[in-house]
């Protein structure tokens, strides 16, 4: 683009991969994620465990022998670690020697954890002790013998996973086992296990765990919500009093894997562990109403799993927007290639896509267009003002203008600009440009200064990035490229990601 009156647009975020790192003054982040579940439960193993005579198997495939375990790892201070149904994977191993048991609970029958995979312990002088029952009910009830029922019980649905996931930290730290039912009757082996004197709690809704399965139970308050999350809410609210807030853990709300390692972890501190994803309410977040008491938010998987924006948005308690900006469109074609390639078409392009990436990782995008048909007249002052207007009458977060540049046919290589003063403009521009340069390999102009109009009349910090020279011949063909639009807007949102996850 020329360096004359122009127009710009906003991209953003995804994600990166693990690490601790400072979201906001009140909390910090430790991310214990893995490229699978089998390796999230090492990492949360090897964060929590220096060593350990206990372990316990669970199967990393299916999720109902594995959902009464966790009461069981806080009384033999034993991490959960997932198997496969046929062996024990390398990686899971090599921390079973780290962790140096002398004992080891495989929870499941045979079909669920093979007999191989109990050799490959005794093998190495572990001791195992395999709990299991003819279905998941008998199993969570023999789970239940292990630890007692003197305390009382939680009694949740064997049909599903999440509001066992959601009391499993509370269950281990109160000592209190988790039993099975099915939705419409409490099965025989289960009522054996319960003695006459003792506290339950009923978790979920009558849609989970109908009147008629515990309508036996002399003794028994219900906790539930309308879906998972607001469950999981209460049930966190009930016994906030017994919780420690200060590492709370985050899961999410679709997996049951990473929550049943991580509540092995959040019992030892009792710690909540709150399920999360990008649909449910933000607004009404545990999280938000607990932020003041906590001062590290551990995250359960890898950012496929939980996003960092997304633990961002929980953490500020809301969206975050961002605002693209796909310069000139309309009546303005801005620099033509001298190929005839026309920039309002190659900025539109990597605007959308950088827009669908950032979309996907929870942000929420508003354009200055999504089309050729700009709302606007010929008139570039006018034009300039109404994107200014168009992000700052939606209270964007920040707004990213895309461009490409403009000079002789030898000029090459991408720059990226905000607005003088800007500290968080400045970083921002940093961050998009080094993931510019990363992915593309184009010449580096770095990151500069400029009155731009829409860069001094956003109210959001804001840069404008100069993707390419579509007048040079070469970097006009990459323009006009529809895998390089990809990677330009990949970079793009990953640059402001990586930048907002600093926040």
């Amino acid at each position: 683009m020329k360096k004359n009156l122009m127009s710009f647009f906003c991209c953003v975020l995804s994600v990166i991969f693990l690490y601790t790192f400072k979201v906001c003054a009140a909390s910090d982040i430790q991310r214990f994620g893995g490229e699978d579940r089998y390796e999230t439960s090492i990492k949360i193993s090897q964060g929590n465990w220096q060593d350990s005579d206990y372990i316990i198997l669970v199967s990393g495939k299916n999720f109902p022998d594995a959902l009464s375990a966790t009461p069981l790892s806080k009384k033999y201070n034993a991490p959960i670690l997932l198997t496969g149904s046929e062996e024990i994977g390398t990686n899971v191993m090599e921390e079973i020697k780290r962790l140096s048991p002398k004992y080891a609970f495989i929870i499941g029958g045979t079909g669920a954890i093979s007999e191989n995979v109990e050799r490959q312990l005794t093998q190495k002088d572990i001791v195992c002790t395999r709990i299991a029952g003819e279905d998941r009910y008998e199993t969570s009830a023999k789970v239940a013998q292990k630890i007692g029922t003197s305390n009382g019980a939680f009694i949740t649905s064997g049909e599903n996973f999440p509001d066992a996931v959601s009391v499993a930290a509370i269950a281990a730290a109160k000592e209190m086992p988790i039993l099975l039912t099915k939705r419409d009757k409490l099965p025989d082996e289960v009522k054996k296990v319960m003695e006459a004197n003792s506290k339950y709690y009923v978790i979920g809704g009558e849609g989970s765990v109908s009147p008629n399965a515990v309508n036996e139970i002399g003794d028994y308050k219900r906790i539930g919500g309308s879906d998972r999350y607001e469950t999981n809410a209460a049930v966190i609210n009930e016994f906030k009093n017994d919780l420690d807030f200060s590492n709370t853990y985050l899961a999410n709300g679709y997996g049951f894997a990473d929550a049943l390692s991580g509540s092995a972890a959040a019992a030892k501190t009792k710690a909540p562990i709150a399920l999360v994803s990008d649909s449910f309410n933000i607004k009404n977040s545990i999280i938000k109403y607990n932020i003041d008491n906590i001062s590290t938010i551990c995250v359960l998987g890898g950012t496929g799993v939980i996003s960092d924006i997304l633990v961002h948005r929980i953490i500020n308690g809301g969206v975050i927007k961002v605002c693209i900006d796909p310069g000139h469109g309309g009546y303005d074609s801005g620099a033509v290639g001298p190929n005839g390639v026309l920039e309002k078409n190659v900025n539109l392009a990597i605007a959308l896509k950088t827009g669908k990436i950032l979309k996907a990782n929870g942000i929420e995008i508003v354009y200055t267009r999504t089309n050729d048909n700009v709302p606007w007249p010929a008139n570039v002052l006018q034009d300039l003002q109404m994107r200014c207007d168009i992000a700052n009458n939606a209270n964007v977060d920040y707004f990213v203008c895309i461009h490409a540049n403009s000079a002789g046919t030898s000029a090459n290589g991408s720059e990226t600009y905000y607005s003088s003063g800007s500290v968080k403009g400045q970083k921002l521009a940093e961050s998009i440009q080094k993931e510019i340069i990363n992915a593309t390999g184009l010449f580096n102009r770095g990151v500069k200064t400029e009155n731009f109009y829409v860069l001094n009349h956003t109210d959001a910090p804001a840069v404008l990035v100069e993707t390419a020279f579509i007048s040079n011949p070469n970097e006009e063909k990459l323009l006009n490229s529809d895998s390089f639009q990809n990677t330009m807007a990949q970079a793009i949102a990953r640059g402001v990601i990586n930048f907002v996850s600093t926040q």
